[in-house]
Order: structure tokens, then sequence, then C-alpha cells
């Protein structure tokens, strides 16, 4: 049986290679998920050096479609294999794991590869990594695409944890804290969203080019666009071989960010002339979009502890043909080398990344519980740095790119005992959109924003700013 519109990770309407001319887009897939798994590589990392062997777009998209979707299914696509296998998933070699995972995945959620294509292809592939593992590939991956999604779930009422973290592939420890942060329903509905393929999204350098103008340019090579609602510098792009084979990409027109990224800047108010200091500045996405709202007038500091970090944010300002960031080697918690006072503070702290599990297939298996409640202690340190910075009058921003309260909510909390000479700012007034929602606007009003990929359609975020009153 075929997976349905309601079924885990189906993938409809996506225009699909000829699959008598993609074993090198398998074959990458399973190089790929073995090292993740083996190794703890990151996945979009390899994608991004790996695929450069593909010639073929459509093998490209083949190959990017088949890591994440298994990634992300993981869990949910071992509890299919199971039921047909006489021994654990652990006792098989990695890449039979990986050669299995892929076949599932195909059989069970990609509707536009046919089922005798995506076995015959497994077992072929699994031939020039283990050999002796054909027959089990074939034989298992028959009996799945027979099975299809009719299996024996946990009870999701007596046992809605393991229900949920199975048929959604995310671990058990998330899915408890999730439940008990946004109950049963909400949770549901956040778990599918991070299985759903993440959108491109891009800032356009205004600097250099107009969204339309872009939009104009991209659109006429064949690449469709989109221009966000909230953000008046994004766009969202689809059919498209590389972002950095595009010649605009390459001119330094637009960078990649997502949208819920992008308002980071537009809430700090930043405006030409001003000193920003940006605590925690890698990769540079928001330091940059900084400079770009700035005209590339004023003066940013971009810290990091990390100066191998720092290569990032002056190799994208040179791309982007920004000239005010100076960028400075240091730890957060201290600020060695930060002189002065500043109009804007940007504390992008460091934080467990729930929010961007969309983007990101591998972080869920990635992370463990017991690093998230470390993480507030230091993400404190570095807001209440930071705040020693600001001149009176001047602003500061706290955001983060997860979902959990202890990193969010709490932290603002502690902040705003330790420094009550900050007050918040009604956020509903700093956004570049109108805000209706009764649910946000409450946040808004408080000086805090939780965004949300279930409900607002962009990664994972929370936002906070203060005013230094005296």
């Amino acid at each position: 049986m075929r997976s349905t519109e309601n079924e885990p990770g189906l993938i409809k309407n996506r225009v699909l290679p000829n699959m008598q001319q993609n074993e090198n887009a398998r074959q990458i897939a399973v190089r790929i998920l073995t090292r993740v798994e083996k190794e703890g590589a990151y996945a979009n990392l390899l994608l991004r050096t790996e695929l450069a062997a593909l010639v073929d777009i459509r093998e490209r998209h083949l190959a990017t479609a088949l890591v994440n979707g298994v990634l992300k299914q993981k869990l949910t696509l071992d509890y299919a294999l199971r039921q047909h296998l006489t021994k654990p998933m652990s006792a098989l070699p990695h890449e039979v794991r990986a050669v299995l995972r892929l076949g599932a995945f195909q059989v069970l959620n990609m509707e536009k590869i046919p089922v005798p294509v995506a076995i015959n292809e497994s077992v072929n592939t699994v031939k020039i990594f283990q050999k002796n593992f054909a027959p089990l590939v074939n034989s298992v991956l028959r009996k799945t695409a027979a099975t299809g999604w009719d299996l024996p779930w946990p009870d999701r009422k007596k046992e809605t944890i393991r229900y949920l973290s199975i048929r959604y592939s995310h671990p058990e420890w998330l899915v408890k804290r999730w439940l008990k942060s946004w109950g049963l329903e909400e949770t549901e509905q956040l778990l599918k969203a991070n299985n759903e393929p993440a959108p491109t999204c891009i800032r356009v350098n205004t600097l250099k080019t107009s969204r339309e103008e872009l939009s104009q340019k991209l659109e006429e090579k064949g690449i469709k666009t989109q221009p966000s609602q909230r953000v008046p510098e994004a766009l969202y792009l689809d059919d498209f071989e590389s972002v950095e084979k595009i010649e605009e990409f390459k001119a330094g027109h637009f960078t990649v960010q997502d949208e819920s990224s992008q308002l980071v800047a537009h809430v700090l108010g930043v405006q030409p002339g001003d000193r920003v200091l940006d605590v925690c500045s890698s990769p540079g996405g928001k330091t940059t979009h900084c400079a770009q709202l700035m005209n590339n007038k004023g003066e940013i500091v971009a810290l990091d502890i990390y100066p191998q970090k720092l290569r990032l944010v002056d190799e994208l300002a040179q791309r982007l043909g920004i000239t005010i960031i100076k960028t400075l080697e240091g730890d957060g918690r201290v600020l060695e080398g930060v002189e002065g006072e500043f109009q804007r503070v940007l504390v992008d702290a460091p934080c467990s990344g729930l929010g961007v599990l969309r983007r990101r297939a591998d972080l869920r298996w990635q992370k463990r519980e017991d690093e998230i409640k470390k993480l507030p202690d230091l993400q404190l340190a570095i807001l209440s740095k930071a705040a020693e910075r600001v001149a009176t009058g001047g602003e500061l921003v706290y955001s983060t790119c997860t979902t959990e309260p202890e990193e969010n909510f709490d932290v603002v909390k502690a902040f705003r005992k330790l420094k009550p000479e900050f007050s918040p700012v009604d956020l509903a007034q700093e956004l570049p959109f109108a805000v209706t929602e009764e649910r946000d606007l409450k946040q808004l009003r408080k000086g805090v924003w939780q965004i949300l990929p279930h409900i607002h359609k962009m990664d994972g975020f929370f936002i906070a700013k203060f005013r230094k009153e005296s």
C-alpha cells in the first residue's frame, strides 16, 4: 500500500529523474548516510561536497531528497523495516542499513518512483557496498512495499510518547518535553512540520539591487520566485540547481537566510550611522543584514569566540560589498577588546537549535537533553555582559533559533531580575509587517515572541527586545 496524503513524509508532485540514470545519486546517499551514522558527520556539509560529483541536476535533487528524507524519517522507517527483519538493524552493516532505509523511503514516501524500480535500484546499490546482502534487501523491501503504512503502531492513548516518537521520527525525550510545553495537538503539528521539506528563503542585498529586479533576473533563468509577505527583502526560490552556482549569488546580490532570522535585524531597529555590537556574529547573516539596513554607514563590531567562524563573517561581508563590519575574536561572557558603548546590541545566543529541525535533518539525532539544561546559564551570562555595553536609551535584542522555554522565556525573566534598568519593548511596533493573531500579540506587547514552524511557517525562533532606561 502506498502512502496517502495524511501519512508521514509524503513527497508528491516533485519532478524526479529518469530512474535508469540515478545509480550515482543513490550511492552518494548511502555514503553520506553511513558517515552521518558512524562518524556523526553533518549531512548538510557532506551534501555540499558530494553533490559536486553529480553533473545531472535531477540526480542532485534526488540525492538531496533521499538523504534529508531518510534522516528525518529514520525512526519511522526503521519501525517499518523491523516488521520484516529477523535481526535488529544494529546487527547489520551501516551501508546495508542505509540502503534499506533509502529503499523503504522510496517505496513508502516517494510516489513518483515505481515500487519495482525503487527495489531494483536498492538491490543494485547494496551489491556495490555489501554484495552478500542483496537477497535480504530484495526480500525486506518487497515485504515493506506490500505492507505499506498498515503497521501495528503503538497505542496513541496508552503509549502517547512512543507513538508520536515512532510515527513522526523524533527522539522520545524531545517528544516528552514538547508534550509538557505545548500539549498533544500542538506537539503533533510541530512534529509534522519538522518533517516537511524546508523551503529556500533568500535575503536580497538591497545595497546592490532591489527585490523586484533580482526576482526578474532569476525568473529569466527559469528560477521560480515568490516574495515574502512579511519581510521586504525576502524571496522564496524554487526550481534551481544550486544557490552557489547562481551568478547573482556570486555577485553578492543575495544570501540564504530564513524569514524568521531576517526579522531579527528589523527588530533591532538599526539606523545608518549607528554603532552596533553583534556579540555572537558567526556566520554573519544577521550581522550583514544590519549593515544592509544601515545602508553600509556606521560601525558594526562583530564578535565571535572562534576565529575560523569569523572568517565566514568576513567572507560574507566581502561578497555582499559591506565595509562597516569589524570582526573581533573574543568570548561573549568577557567581551575583551570591545570598547565603548553602542546604540544597538545583538545577542544571537548559542542554543540547542531545535527550531530548525526541518532545515537540519540530522540535528534531532545529535542533540541530548542534558546539553539543553546547560545552555541557559551560558545564554544569561552572555546577555548580561552584553547589556553592559548598551548606551543609555540604547536597545538590546536577544534571539535564539530554538523552541525551548528554558533558553528563551526563562532567560529573559532571569535577565530582567538582574538588569531592572532594561525594560521590554513592544515588538508589534518593531516588525516590518502587521500581526493580527491575538496569541502572537499577547507575547509581542511584552517584548518577546516565540516563532513556531507549524504556526508561522518559518524556522522556529525566539526574539526579545529591551531598552536601557537609565
